[in-house]
């Protein structure tokens, strides 16, 4: 029994990693525009399709591949913030519809251009396998645990100690007084919503070997992201990687002692719980003006 819950809670942490990653990008995004991007998970897959592009097609290198995937969904996120959510700021009703509209254009365009039909990414890390202590889990498993790891001390790094994430953090706490202080608000956007999407791709990215690219798969990271997030509290950066993977480990240990058709249940029903403990999720503060 204690092995199983072992080794649940390692798959729990490589699939709450994933939800770290897209709950990242939402929490900076929504932090600084105040934009609830619903089409970021579909922006994750975007980055799968992308990445599987570069490392079949064109490089054969699987590190280079992320990099460049990443690189291309930083651009796409800049071009949707400058021609989609930019005119639409202020306006939330309008930012929902229009990013569930984009759900629907970026699945039918992988569609359009790789197919109907699910893709592999065979890479060697899939096959490789670590032993820890009686039970053994491939190197790709591991690594995208260690990349999101990486990845969120360098990005808390970049937010307390460069002059650019100051200026995220001034312009998430409050965007008039930014302006006055001489803070490019309108770059900060831009490139915090690069950001975001460089992240969602990143996940992707790690994911594709592990399963299949396919056009709906990052509804479920996106919805699970979105939980990590609410649980976290909205809008801290700590709550969403806790949230996250407090999300992945709960719903994957939940498969020793329950059927895993309930592990979808399991993970939203310890959400739950914990926000009437802590309504304003774990990390959530409360802001001038609510009850």
């Amino acid at each position: 029994m204690l092995s199983a819950v072992l080794e649940q809670t390692l798959n729990g942490l490589m699939a709450g990693s994933v939800y770290v990653l897209v709950a990242l990008g939402m929490v900076l995004i929504y932090g600084v525009m105040h934009v609830l991007n619903f089409a970021h998970g579909v922006l994750l897959m975007v980055g799968a399709y992308v990445c599987h592009f570069f490392f079949v097609r064109l490089t054969g290198s699987y590190p280079l591949s992320i990099l460049l995937s990443a690189a291309v969904l930083a651009l796409l996120g800049i071009a949707l913030e400058r021609a989609v959510f930019r005119p639409l700021q202020g306006n939330l009703r309008n930012q929902v519809i229009a990013s569930l509209g984009l759900i629907l254009v970026f699945e039918n365009l992988v569609i359009a251009l790789w197919g109907p039909n699910a893709l592999q990414m065979k890479v060697a890390a899939t096959a490789a396998l670590v032993p820890l202590g009686e039970m053994r889990f491939s190197v790709q498993h591991l690594l995208v645990i260690a990349v999101t790891l990486a990845v969120v001390l360098v990005l808390f790094s970049f937010l307390k100690f460069s002059k650019f994430g100051t200026a995220i953090r001034a312009t998430s706490q409050d965007r008039m007084a930014a302006m006055v202080v001489g803070i490019p608000v309108e770059r900060v956007d831009w490139i915090t919503f690069g950001l975001g999407t460089a992240l969602a791709a990143l996940g992707g990215a790690l994911i594709g070997p592990l399963f299949i690219v396919f056009p709906q798969m990052g509804d479920a990271p996106m919805v699970k992201g979105l939980a990590g997030i609410l649980l976290g509290g909205m809008g801290s950066v700590p709550g969403a990687v806790i949230g996250g993977f407090i999300i992945g480990i709960a719903e994957s240990v939940s498969t020793v002692f329950l059927p895993t058709d309930y592990r979808d249940s399991v993970a939203f029903i310890v959400m739950v719980l914990i926000l009437l403990v802590w309504p304003r999720g774990i990390f959530g503060v409360s802001v001038r003006g609510e009850d």
